[in-house]
């Protein structure tokens, strides 16, 4: 009799849930609900697990106190979130500290190595936002561009305020950064061992580079052009040219000038604001704009923007401007009210040409293209060359400043990408803390700056942490 050798079923493994279309998905729901209640569990009982403390390090505690009031969601308690918080600030250099007036993190440059170890570039600069001047870089990570703040205090951003940060033992740094007095000297550190950028806008960039004010007869921080000649191209600054050097104000940061990021973002704003506010009511009429603008401005927040924003058009309202066509309807309805000439109406097509040029070359991120270089430069030299015949104003600073926007983006390939639109957009990510979050602590200022700072360092390593 022939021996029969008998095999167990092959155990055939289950696929994965997201694979499985809507009626196999289905099933196993069913099946799973079977399960629960033959062992008599109460469904309440399967609940998920909590996330991990570094998850929510970036939210603040008013918020994560708010989360645990929701009834059925769990999060850790806010001591697991304070040992979170310590175990970072040895890992990720987090720690913050205080002097009058302000707060700084005490190691920057451990803290610049953990954040940017993958950066493409970095930039050092600052501004002023909110009664509060931010010192700090910009870099970028996956294509995502941020600022991260070094050192903040209640002032604004003259070379006088800035040179205090100088100071003997105002900012006393630890480990790696024990060696440097003060957080000019980490900045000019990036700058010679990391080729970092100087970015912000004209008056901090003038500032910092020792150099007088943006009406100077030699404005430029790149070059040595002149006040009454914006639209020629000389030669570019050496450390031995003293054209509108301040006297009495020596220069914080030294850097080459080809490593100076020329202000994308003002000068987008500047040119467009001068277009559609003054160009365009003198073509069609001042009451047709603003008309034309109801549908694009907003309320300005205060503390969300410059000074500017209170007279004129923000980053926002003139992408809408653009990409609703309103220079269009403008020209239709002065048309209709017969008040359009053909030489008003080749001037309004050149001027919206100049609209486009500016919006899609002066911000965006991504690496530029030879077509692009190349459509970029037939663009400044139309608007320099035909500036003054289709506005009828004279040239002006931001107009010259376009010819270095075009030379820095064919030496580097970027140039939206290290503009100084990522600190702009801190101001109001700082307000929001200061102001709403660390309200409790308004009679010390300076530790109501450090616990915002505290925030927004946390909330910068949060992607590094949680991946």
């Amino acid at each position: 009799m022939p021996c029969v050798t008998l095999h167990a079923p092959v155990q055939r493994s289950k696929r994965q849930y997201d694979t499985l279309g809507p009626t196999q998905q289905w099933k196993r729901r069913r099946q799973a609900l079977s399960g629960v209640h033959a062992a008599s569990c109460p469904l309440e009982a399967l609940q998920p697990a909590p996330p991990p403390p570094a998850a929510l390090i970036h939210l603040p505690t008013c918020v994560r106190e708010a989360i645990r009031s929701v009834e059925g969601l769990r999060i850790p308690c806010e001591q697991t979130m304070i040992k979170c918080k310590r175990l970072l600030a040895a890992t990720h250099a987090t720690e913050t500290g205080t002097f009058a007036g302000g707060a700084f993190i005490t190691d920057p440059i451990r803290y610049v190595s953990v954040l940017c170890a993958q950066s493409s570039f970095i930039a050092v600069g600052g501004d002023t936002g909110g009664g509060h001047t931010k010192l700090g870089i910009t870099y970028s990570i996956g294509g995502v561009q941020s600022f991260a703040c070094l050192l903040v205090y209640e002032g604004g951003d003259s070379w006088l305020e800035l040179q205090d940060c100088r100071a003997e033992g105002l900012t006393p740094f630890t480990g790696d950064s024990a060696a440097f007095p003060h957080i000019w000297a980490v900045l000019q550190h990036l700058i010679d061992t990391r080729a970092a950028f100087l970015n912000g806008d004209w008056p901090f960039i003038n500032a910092v580079l020792g150099l007088m004010a943006p009406s100077s007869t030699h404005p430029c921080p790149i070059c040595i052009v002149t006040h009454n000649s914006y639209l020629r191209s000389p030669r570019y600054r050496t450390p031995a040219d003293k054209h509108s050097h301040h006297p009495d104000q020596c220069p914080l940061l030294s850097i080459p000038p080809e490593r100076i990021v020329p202000t994308p973002l003002h000068l987008f704003l500047g040119i467009s604001n001068r277009i559609i506010l003054d160009a365009f009511s003198e073509l069609l009429g001042k009451e047709g704009v603003a008309a034309a603008l109801q549908s694009v401005t907003t309320v300005h927040s205060a503390g969300c923007g410059g000074v500017s924003d209170v007279f004129q058009l923000n980053g926002p309202e003139i992408r809408r401007f653009i990409k609703q066509q309103c220079s269009a309807r403008l020209l239709a309805a002065a048309a209709e009210a017969g008040a359009v000439t053909p030489a008003a109406r080749a001037s309004h097509s050149i001027l919206t040409r100049w609209l486009q040029s500016l919006h899609d070359h002066l911000l965006h991120k991504k690496e530029w293209t030879p077509k692009q270089i190349e459509e970029w430069r037939a663009a400044v030299d139309d608007i320099q060359q035909h500036w003054c015949e289709e506005t009828g104003q004279d040239a002006f600073p931001k107009l010259h400043m376009l010819r270095h926007s075009l030379e820095f983006a064919e030496r580097h390939r970027f140039l939206g990408r290290a503009s100084e639109a990522q600190i702009e957009s801190f101001h109001a990510q700082f307000n929001t803390l200061f102001h709403d979050h660390h309200f409790n602590k308004g009679g010390n200022t300076a530790e109501r700056l450090r616990s915002s700072l505290a925030d927004a360092t946390l909330r910068a390593v949060q992607p590094l942490v949680t991946s």
